[in-house]
């Protein structure tokens, strides 16, 4: 790769790194409750946990950083565009998809929590209620789509990687995103002290994990062609 290049997937993967820590330190603020207090309610009853003024802070935070996924997925892009043009151009096309709507659903958690307090406070009014099903039928069916963008995204991952074409070795197909999730979701089951921790921010993870492997391995092909 020229230096021109490998500027551009530095700069843009360490943008993605950044959108992954700061929208995954907003989503912790929102969403973490000690012990896992509330996470298995029907009716996110985690948030009576969270004080408010953490639902306010860990929604400006999560907000500000998630357009930083769409440098991550254009250094994902440039990752795969050489050899792989067409799949390069639907993960970036995927990826702002999946982000725009990760997005949408991310800033609704503050009313959502600030919801649940008044739920708490007034359990009998039905009105209450009623905005609780509203939100679950028109908001948090997002993250179920934003999953399924990301699966589709995992595919066009892999196989390029394993055909060999691309600046990765073989065996980072097997940090997808999808299968990472997974690897979350396993880990909250059978370690929940651990779980309950890596749980609530799971998506940023993920892509944690991703942007981060992704920067190491160019780094070091780089630093081994101009030996």
């Amino acid at each position: 790769m020229n230096k021109s290049n490998y500027k551009q997937l530095i700069i843009s993967g360490i943008l993605g790194l950044i959108g992954a820590i700061g929208v995954g330190i907003g989503e912790f603020l929102l969403h973490y409750s000690p012990g896992g207090i509330g996470y298995n309610g029907n009716n996110f009853e985690f948030f009576n946990q969270i004080p408010l003024s953490r639902l306010t802070l860990g929604h400006f935070v999560a907000v500000s950083f998630v357009p930083f996924y769409i440098a991550g997925y254009y250094h994902l892009y440039l990752v795969f565009k050489e050899k792989n043009p067409k799949i390069a151009t639907a993960i970036f096309a995927l990826g702002v998809i999946a982000f725009m709507i990760g997005g949408m659903w991310i800033s609704s958690r503050a009313q959502l929590g600030y919801l649940v307090h008044k739920i708490a406070e007034f359990p009998n009014d039905t009105a209450l209620q009623s905005l609780m099903e509203v939100y679950k039928n028109h908001a948090e069916i997002l993250v179920k789509s934003l999953r399924i963008w990301v699966a589709a995204i995992s595919i066009l991952f892999v196989i390029p990687i394993l055909k060999g074409n691309t600046l990765y070795p073989k065996w980072m197909a097997i940090f997808n995103p999808i299968v990472i999730l997974l690897s979350v979701l396993v880990i909250y089951t059978i370690a929940p002290s651990v779980g309950f921790i890596i749980g609530p921010i799971a998506m940023n993870v993920v892509h944690f994990i991703v942007f981060g492997l992704s920067l190491i391995i160019i780094i070091t092909k780089q630093k081994t062609l101009n030996r």
